[in-house]
């Protein structure tokens, strides 16, 4: 017994058809999400006191100073630690910015971001944040003796 394969032009019309929609499709997908998302997170502490002899802060760049000073009260404004980092979708990064600080990062489907800012082990804040704002995610916080924290985020 032999097969022969029948010449039909509409279901070769059809597979092919739906072949390249298929095909698309999955090109559009791929192209939307960027295989790994840079992501740059800075710890910052705000304060009217001038810095502590002994600690290894240094003053935050002037635009970012600037920036921070127009929203909050605090005259000086430190970094306490910097750290770069990537992030991949689907998948939670950890960056740990001090021994108490550290960010939950998760970079979601739809091009956005999702920040846990965690504190002594216990999520503080969660916020999502769009991938296609240039702006920078800060979020803050109350420190003791009339001081604040800030953890900056800059995502590329």
């Amino acid at each position: 017994m032999s097969l022969k394969l029948k010449s039909n032009p509409s279901r070769w019309r059809f597979l092919l058809l739906f072949a390249g929609l298929i095909w698309g499709v999955g090109q559009t997908v791929l192209a939307s999400v960027p295989p790994e998302t840079k992501v740059q997170a800075v710890l910052i502490w705000g304060t009217d006191e001038s810095k502590p002899t002994g600690k290894s802060l240094k003053e935050v760049d002037t635009k970012l100073r600037e920036k921070l000073g127009k929203i909050f009260k605090w005259q000086n404004y430190f970094e306490v630690s910097r750290q770069n980092s990537g992030a991949l979708p689907g998948k939670s990064q950890v960056i740990k910015l001090s021994e108490d600080c550290s960010v939950d990062i998760k970079i979601l489907p739809d091009n956005t971001a999702e920040v846990k800012l965690m504190g002594k082990g216990k999520a503080i804040v969660t916020r999502r944040h769009s991938l296609t704002k240039p702006d920078a995610l800060v979020l803050a916080g109350d420190d003791k003796n009339n001081t604040a924290w800030f953890v900056v985020l800059n995502f590329n």
